[in-house]
């Protein structure tokens, strides 16, 4: 890491976390990931050795430690989640227009998501989402167990019980909040097909507006980046 030669607070902090990619590691971490592997999963645009680098120079400086394999925040680092979640803030209202297709990448946004859909009012069992992309030939499946959910970029053999049918860039704009789900259900840019019962219940499962204790603004929406 360079020095900017400046006895400064600022220039110390810009020093440590002006390297590329090294605050969306800092962000993945922020959200409960730890296992290298899955850090990559979440940053499909780095590459394995760029992240190893951060991490060592991450842990250099006491902002995360290696554990059983395994990168936690120490509390040096678990103090930047105001800031790291503020920044999300600033650029959600000040940066972020309209998807650009170059930038959208589909399995790091259900990588994303997936923890955040609400089952609460659904059925108490395995339950299977099929994604299919309009445009687009990939297909993704959301696995939500008792225990937890998962994302699958094949066909992990269980039977579907609802299929979404949507583009890219309206899930984004969805998953932002930058457009109402009933409104994209409106234009039939978001289908949902299954059981009536279970269809009717999706948008409620789809909300990720609900707030959260991410040491920011509790007020405020709850951006699929906040994960």
């Amino acid at each position: 890491m360079k020095s900017h030669g400046e006895y400064c607070p600022i220039a110390k902090s810009v020093e440590v976390l002006g390297e590329r990619w090294s605050i969306l590691v800092l962000r993945e971490l922020l959200i409960g990931v730890s296992k290298f592997n899955e850090l990559s999963r979440g940053l499909p645009g780095m590459s394995r050795t760029m992240l190893s680098k951060r991490l060592r120079e991450l842990t250099a400086v006491e902002l995360i430690e290696k554990l059983d394999g395994e990168y936690y925040l120490t509390p040096a680092g678990q103090e930047l989640r105001p800031f790291v979640f503020g920044l999300g803030l600033w650029g959600e209202k000040w940066l972020l227009g309209e998807p650009d297709p170059a930038e959208l990448e589909p399995l790091a946004l259900f990588w994303h998501v997936h923890p955040l859909f609400d089952t609460s009012e659904l059925p108490d069992r395995q339950l299977v989402f099929a994604f299919e992309l309009d445009g687009r030939p990939e297909r993704f499946w959301v696995v939500v167990e008792t225990v937890g959910s998962s994302v699958c970029d094949h066909d992990p053999g269980f039977e579907v019980d609802v299929v979404v049918r949507c583009d890219l860039p309206t899930l984004y704009r969805v998953w932002y909040g930058q457009q109402p789900i009933a409104a994209a259900l409106k234009s039939g840019q978001l289908r949902f097909r299954g059981d009536a019962a279970l269809v009717r219940r999706m948008p409620k499962v789809f909300d990720l507006s609900s707030p959260a204790d991410l040491g920011v603004d509790a007020s405020s929406p709850r951006p699929v980046w906040f994960a």
